[in-house]
């Protein structure tokens, strides 16, 4: 089959799969509006034995009510389905959505307004038709406008992206100016081996604990694996959280701090190739 046919047939699916998306989302018949959304608690955490194999998460049970018949459901959860939970501690609220009468299917959410305007698969196949199309164009009239086509889009989205994180970088910053410093204590380090096709490699997560201030007992997985797996059991360190959400929590503020710039630089160094991609393809059209 000709090529230029192909990629013909790929736009026309891409552009009818985001018109069908967009009239479903419309309707508001699309999997993530039909969904109920309710909040939950955490009732029991479930910490990971030291040496056991690490999990997606910090295994928990929630409980949430049933909104048809009123009934709560206690169940347990391990990020097989939506997000995973790296800082626990009972009495957390979460957002839990799921399928209309059928609640065992459960999963987790950063807040009860994700997915619901339905429009993440639509959005997602425009993407990939303006992608056939810069590259249909490319293909026939020259590579300048791959650079053009891809860094103009690049640009702009960092520019939103570069305000995001700066944004919360100095709302982090802030919040830690405010953190609290309390004792904790790393519970557990969990061995997960892992088989691919270049051999077997293993992979460990810490899992610490801390008491608030407040009483609340917070369990969370470290960030980063510890530098040595088999010292680092028992080992006590200084926790800095942030008193009205304990979610928030470093074992280095310095380090937190110089994490953010990392991240910001970076995002700096990817506009910057944006905009010089988008230069070069204009100069050479």
């Amino acid at each position: 089959m000709d090529w230029q046919v192909i990629r013909l047939l790929a736009c026309a699916v891409c552009g009818v799969w985001a018109l069908l998306g967009y009239g479903w989302s419309l309707a508001g018949a699309t999997r993530g509006q039909r969904a109920v959304r309710v909040t939950g608690r955490i009732v029991d955490v479930q910490a990971p034995a030291h040496g056991a194999p690490g999990t997606a998460g910090i295994p928990v049970v929630i409980a949430f009510p049933d909104t048809a018949t009123g009934q709560e459901h206690t169940l347990r959860y391990e990020a097989e389905r939506g997000i995973q939970l790296d800082t626990v501690w009972v009495g957390r609220e979460v957002a839990v959505l799921h399928p209309p009468g059928n609640p065992q299917r459960f999963e987790v959410t950063y807040t009860l307004q994700d997915g619901l305007s339905g429009r993440g698969w639509p959005n997602f196949a425009v993407f990939l038709l303006y992608a056939a199309l810069v590259t249909d164009t490319a293909i026939r009239h020259g590579y300048p406008w791959a650079l053009l086509g891809a860094g103009g889009p690049l640009t702009v989205a960092m520019v939103f992206v570069l305000r995001h994180d700066l944004r919360l970088a100095r709302q982090e910053s802030a919040r830690l100016a405010e953190a609290i410093c309390v004792p904790g204590r790393l519970i557990a380090v969990t061995k997960s081996i892992h088989d691919d096709n270049e051999g077997t490699w293993t992979s460990y997560a810490s899992i610490i604990a801390f008491t608030t201030r407040e009483g609340t007992t917070v369990t969370a997985r470290l960030p980063t694996p510890p530098k040595d797996p088999a010292a680092a059991y028992g080992q006590e360190v200084a926790v800095h959280y942030v008193p009205d959400d304990p979610e928030i929590f470093t074992l280095d503020v310095a380090a937190s701090r110089r994490s953010s710039i990392g991240d910001i630089v970076f995002v700096i160094l990817v506009l910057l190739l944006g905009a010089a991609t988008t230069a070069a393809g204009a100069v050479l059209l």
